[in-house]
């Protein structure tokens, strides 16, 4: 029998780039979270992103001159962040 984190670990390796997409189909969220962060965030610094999902916030400070490690529960969202990453 799954624990319930297998089965959301499970949910997320699955539908990785469902997640990827979900912040481009409500664009609000993105734009909204790093208007925010952009206040506190300065470029250079260190960022620990837990939970990070598929990593768009973490591209998001890494283009602006962070340092970013991503951690996440999902193992699909770590390889969804490191592809895209790459591009």
């Amino acid at each position: 029998m799954l624990d319930s984190r297998q089965i959301v670990r499970n949910y997320y390796d699955q539908n990785a780039e469902r997640e990827w997409e979900r912040l481009e189909r409500h664009p609000f969220e993105f734009t909204i979270t790093t208007h925010m962060m952009d206040r506190y965030i300065q470029p250079g610094d260190l960022i620990l992103d837990i939970g990070g999902g598929p990593g768009r916030y973490a591209l998001h400070f890494l283009s602006k001159g962070n340092s970013v490690l991503l951690t996440d529960l999902s193992q699909g969202h770590i390889d969804l962040a490191l592809q895209q990453a790459q591009e």
